[in-house]
């Protein structure tokens, strides 16, 4: 009998640290070993009007991708994945952080 193939990286809680500029991401996964990498890709800084609101806000998307990601489902593990936020010009924003197109969290960073 062989194993199933992992489901999908789930996002679990997705917060701002402000004293380390950096969002931390913990990402649950089904996979044969703990030995999975993330790496990121950051999407392009967008703009929005807001008609209600008034001025416009940035929002950008982070995709958290596992190297790993046909790797057999035989135990999940929780990984802890921290983003630093130094460098990013795209601020404040909203960040979308995805690992699949069905696991995403939103939050604001300043």
């Amino acid at each position: 009998m062989s194993a199933a193939v992992g489901k999908a990286d789930t996002i679990g809680p997705v917060r701002y640290d402000a004293s380390g500029n950096q969002l931390i991401v913990t990402i649950s996964y089904d996979g044969a070993n703990p030995n999975h990498r993330f790496s990121i890709r950051w999407g392009r800084c967008r703009k929005l009007r807001d008609q209600i609101h008034g001025p416009a806000r940035k929002i950008i998307n982070l995709g958290i991708v596992d190297d790993q990601g046909d790797d057999a489902a035989r135990k999940n593990y929780v990984e802890v994945v921290r983003v630093p936020l130094a460098g990013l010009s795209c601020r404040p924003a909203a960040v979308t952080v995805r690992t699949s197109p069905d696991s995403y969290a939103s939050l604001a960073t300043p």
